[in-house]
C-alpha cells in the first residue's frame, strides 16, 4: 500500500474520533444557572351564550371571564406566576426551584354570563449558564403546553343537583386530562414529573418538571368538566367564593456526553493502525 493512502487511511480513522472527542470534553459542568419561566394561556373556548363581554386574557398570565352576581365582587379568573431569578439552580442539587403557582379565583357569579370551558396553558423555560464563568448565551427551552378543561358549575344550595360529589353550592372544575398519557411520571402523591434533556457543551443535562397539589378525579367530575377521554383525571375542585392553587417547580441534572460505541471502535482502530505504522518505520530504521 502506498505511503499516502496508508496516510489516508489512519487519518479518516483518527480524526473523527479527535473531533467527537473535543466535543464531548470542549467545556464544564454548569453548576449554576439563571432561569426565568414565561407562562401564558395561549388558546380558550367559551360557552356559547350569555351575556357580558365574554373571556379575556389571551396570551397573557390571566384568563378573567363572568358577570358578578353582586357589585362588590370580581370575575372569576385563572392565574399563573411569571418567575425569574438569578442564579440558584443548582446542577445536581436534587433542589427544586419555584416555577409559577397556578390559581382559580372562584368568585360568584351571575349564572347568566358567559364562562370559561377550556383553555391551553403554555410556559417556556429559560436558562442561562452562570458558573463556571464566564456566562454563557440564554438557553431558551421549546414551549410546553397543557391543555385543560373548565367547568364554571351553578350556583345552588341543593348538592344532589351537581351531578358530581361537590361541597360548596357546586364546586367549580379544573382538569388537566391523562398526565400520564402526556409522558407524565405519577409520584403516586399528587404530583407529576415531565422531564425533558438537552446538550449544552459536552454535558446532557435533564429538566424535571413537577406538577404539585393535584389530585385524581372521579369520573362524574370528569365528565362534568368536559373531559371524557378516560374515566378518570388529574385536576382541582375549587370552593365558592375562596382560591385553590397548585404550584409548579423543577429542577435539573447533568452528566457528560461519552462517545458511542461506534466512536470507540474508530478509536481503537486509529490507535491501532498508528502502532503498526510505527513499528514499520523503526524496523525500517
Amino acid at each position: 500500500m502506498k505511503k499516502s493512502l496508508k496516510r489516508t487511511l489512519l487519518s479518516t480513522l483518527v480524526v473523527p474520533f479527535a473531533l467527537g472527542a473535543q466535543s464531548v470534553s470542549a467545556g464544564e459542568l454548569v453548576t449554576d444557572w439563571n432561569y426565568a419561566v414565561d407562562s401564558y394561556f395561549s388558546a380558550f373556548t367559551q360557552t356559547s351564550t350569555g351575556s357580558g363581554a365574554g373571556v379575556s386574557g389571551l396570551n397573557t398570565n390571566t384568563l378573567s371571564w363572568g358577570t358578578p352576581a353582586n357589585p362588590e365582587n370580581e370575575q372569576s379568573s385563572l392565574h399563573i406566576d411569571d418567575v425569574a431569578d438569578t442564579g440558584g439552580l443548582e446542577t445536581n442539587s436534587g433542589v427544586y426551584v419555584n416555577g409559577g403557582d397556578f390559581t382559580h379565583n372562584n368568585n360568584v357569579l351571575s349564572g347568566s354570563g358567559i364562562a370559561l370551558t377550556s383553555f391551553d396553558l403554555t410556559s417556556v423555560l429559560t436558562l442561562t449558564p452562570m458558573l463556571p464563568a464566564p456566562a454563557g448565551a440564554p438557553n431558551e427551552r421549546p414551549p410546553t403546553t397543557f391543555e385543560a378543561f373548565f367547568s364554571e358549575t351553578p350556583n345552588t344550595s341543593n348538592l344532589a343537583n351537581c351531578g358530581f360529589p361537590s361541597t360548596s353550592k357546586c364546586d367549580d372544575i379544573f382538569t388537566l386530562g391523562d398526565l400520564t398519557g402526556l409522558g407524565a411520571v405519577d409520584n403516586m402523591d399528587g404530583s407529576f414529573d415531565f422531564e425533558s434533556s438537552f446538550n449544552y457543551d459536552g454535558f446532557m443535562y435533564t429538566v424535571y418538571l413537577q406538577l404539585a397539589g393535584l389530585t385524581t378525579l372521579d369520573e362524574a367530575t370528569c365528565i362534568k368538566a368536559g373531559y371524557t377521554a378516560n374515566d378518570t383525571c388529574i385536576g382541582l375542585v375549587t370552593l365558592e367564593d375562596d382560591s385553590t392553587s397548585f404550584e409548579t417547580k423543577f429542577r435539573i441534572d447533568g452528566v457528560a456526553l461519552v462517545p458511542e460505541p461506534g466512536t470507540l471502535a474508530l478509536l481503537g482502530m486509529g490507535l491501532a493502525g498508528l502502532g503498526l505504522s510505527r513499528r514499520r518505520k523503526a524496523a525500517k530504521a
